[in-house]
């Protein structure tokens, strides 16, 4: 409700509201004429009427951050990434410490980010801005600010050269052959099986480290948990669309079957693996054998959709085979591949035209 007192020649308007919070809470501003403190108090009513929280814009950015993490994120994302919020949460306060939400602009936001962005990839800043955005926007939703500060962000950050992680396909053949030529190891050394279906269906590792002896259907993996290395616990897949069921060859198969009557175990991995753990194994796997080329993990992942790209499979199936919303993850994620396939059916397309 708007009232107005005469503060000698001016006039002082003075809004009174409840906040979400069930706080009574006061605005007020001083005008020259009584028509200007009306107008500015009808205003003020309105916008308090439809929900906004006038006084939350002295609340500080990273406080409120942390606040839209836990009301917005938790409980309704997996724990790697609530931890990823997290996170983001400590750069902010490192950022914004102390800086009220009202007090920010587009250019103070840029300046920090670019000043950040000096010692950091692009690629990390443009995640980041994302994140900040999804805050801001529902900040600005929610009245606690006024206006888009955060649309025209932009990513200034360290470029790095793509570095190649994914094998050629002699390679992936010499990897096979030794993974299967290892399968007496397995049953002490379970990276061995892992590394094996990733590359052969192209898994994530905390698909792999989730399976159960119930999930090797027929010739095919049922994908409907994954392990979380952050929360060290058995979770839902990361999207809807990662539940699936991926057909594998026969010699995996006739592997798997071997491997889980010999450990007598029903989990795959019983002994869950953390991220630097694999990374270890992983770089041992490529010295014993003698591989030409360093690859993480996830590039088991990536050798695997290299090589059915370059065997001509459609990109639609291994899309839903490696368990992308759409194509065009695919396509983004694989834009190097598909390029040098693009340049090859150049090639070829003019191999044929010379013929004629």
């Amino acid at each position: 409700m708007a009232s107005y007192e005469k503060r000698g020649k001016k006039t002082r308007a003075i809004v009174s509201y409840t906040d979400m919070q069930g706080k009574n809470r006061r605005v007020s501003k001083t005008f020259n004429t009584l028509r200007e403190a009306k107008a500015w108090g009808t205003e003020t009513e309105n916008r308090t009427n439809h929900g906004e929280q006038l006084h939350d814009g002295k609340l500080l950015f990273n406080t409120y951050f942390r606040q839209w993490i836990v009301t917005f994120k938790k409980g309704t994302v997996r724990a790697s990434t609530y931890s990823r919020y997290q996170t983001i949460a400590n750069v902010i306060d490192s950022m914004f410490l102390n800086v009220p939400l009202e007090s920010l602009t587009s250019q103070s936001l840029q300046q920090q980010l670019n000043a950040y962005g000096e010692n950091h990839s692009q690629k990390y800043i443009r995640d980041l801005i994302s994140i900040i955005r999804q805050s801001l926007k529902d900040a600005h939703a929610d009245g606690i600010i006024q206006r888009d500060i955060y649309s025209r962000l932009a990513p200034r950050g360290i470029v790095h050269d793509k570095k190649k992680n994914w094998l050629d396909e002699a390679d992936i053949k010499k990897l096979r052959a030794f993974l299967y030529d290892h399968k007496l190891e397995m049953p002490k050394h379970p990276f061995y099986i892992a590394a094996l279906i990733a590359l052969e269906s192209g898994l994530r590792i905390g698909e792999i480290q989730g399976l159960t002896k119930e999930d090797f259907i027929d010739n095919r993996i049922r994908v409907n948990k994954a392990y979380s290395a952050a929360s060290k616990s058995i979770t839902e897949p990361k999207t809807q669309n990662s539940r699936r069921q991926v057909v594998i060859p026969d010699q995996l198969i006739e592997t798997v079957e071997w491997y889980f009557k010999t450990t007598g175990e029903f989990e795959l991995m019983p002994t869950k693996l953390t991220n630097a753990k694999v990374t270890l194994l992983m770089r041992d796997l490529i010295s014993d054998s003698e591989l030409s080329e360093a690859l993480s993990f996830h590039g088991l992942r990536h050798s695997h959709v290299s090589y059915l790209l370059h065997r001509g499979i459609e990109i639609e199936y291994i899309s839903k085979r490696v368990g992308h919303g759409n194509v065009s993850v695919t396509m983004d994620y694989y834009a190097h591949m598909l390029k040098e396939k693009e340049l090859a059916q150049d090639e070829l397309a003019l191999k044929f035209l010379e013929e004629i």
